[in-house]
């Protein structure tokens, strides 16, 4: 009779399983040290571990810089050109 291998916990890291640190690895982009050195920290739920890496690899916060719009004539800024103005006057 064979018997069925047991399923492992959906929500739970087995850092004893190579193909779960391998994938939490990969998709966490982390080594597998620093997987160990967060589930010896938090334990072993993966949403605990993810929490705990996400802020490191955060994506730092720029600064925008200032838009400098420069225009080559008054015509492209809105301001009247001197035919028009000349024509409108007449």
């Amino acid at each position: 009779m064979r018997h069925a291998k047991p399923q492992p916990v959906r929500n739970k890291i087995d850092l004893a399983d190579p193909r779960q640190v391998r994938i939490l690895r990969r998709r966490l982009g982390i080594s597998a040290d620093d997987l160990q050195r967060v589930v010896a920290k938090v334990g072993n739920s993966i949403a605990a571990v993810c929490k705990e890496i996400e802020p490191q690899k955060a994506i730092p916060v720029i600064e925008p810089r200032p838009v400098q719009i420069e225009a080559s004539s008054p015509s492209e800024v809105g301001a009247p050109s001197e035919v028009g103005a000349a024509a409108s006057a007449a």
